[in-house]
């Protein structure tokens, strides 16, 4: 989804009139892709999984 939201960017920009609306749709899909890539490299290469289970298993203080 990158590279297609890339390309149409590029075809978006480079037709003659310029389709800015098509441009706007796939730069906002690229930054949502890119997001949902790091959020994907965090939880299992960065170690996100185990600080969300290390946090899962801590309890939580009780106020008094």
């Amino acid at each position: 989804m990158t590279m297609y939201s890339l390309l149409f960017m590029r075809f978006a920009w480079m037709v003659q009139p310029r389709n800015y609306l098509l441009f706007a749709c796939h730069f906002t899909n690229e930054g949502c892709q890119l997001m949902q890539g790091y959020r994907f490299i965090n939880w299992h290469h960065m170690g996100g999984k185990e600080k969300a289970e290390a946090a899962a298993l801590t309890p939580i203080p009780q106020l008094e």
